[in-house]
């Protein structure tokens, strides 16, 4: 089961570059308007670097039940102590991998 969600993973971080990309190409077009719609870019850089968190432990023999367990430690510490910076974007970025590991979360129960 660990092959089908590393697939899964994998995939997810295919489609985070693809968003991260296209964010790029608009920020080298007009930097302005690209930050002033970034949203979607910080929500595919949040998901990727969960993306790529899950996807080294599975390499590395993690099992899928365990990067269950370690999932849902992480996001109580989230929801328990959420980001108070002074910086809004660290805020929404950490926002953005609470989400992400939620959803890894519960897509991973397929793969048990």
């Amino acid at each position: 089961m660990t092959a089908g969600f590393l697939k899964r993973v994998n995939s997810t971080i295919d489609s985070a570059e693809v968003k991260i990309n296209k964010f790029k190409e608009s920020f080298d077009k007009d930097p302005s308007y690209a930050l002033s719609w970034s949203l979607e870019a910080f929500q595919a850089a949040a998901t990727l670097k969960i993306a790529k968190q899950i996807k080294d432990a599975l390499e590395t023999g993690t099992t899928v039940k365990d990067v269950r367990e370690h999932l849902t430690s992480r996001i109580m510490h989230k929801a328990r102590w959420p980001a108070q910076s002074t910086s809004p974007t660290s805020n929404l970025t950490e926002q953005y991998e609470a989400a992400a590991m939620a959803e890894f979360l519960e897509e991973s129960q397929y793969y048990e």
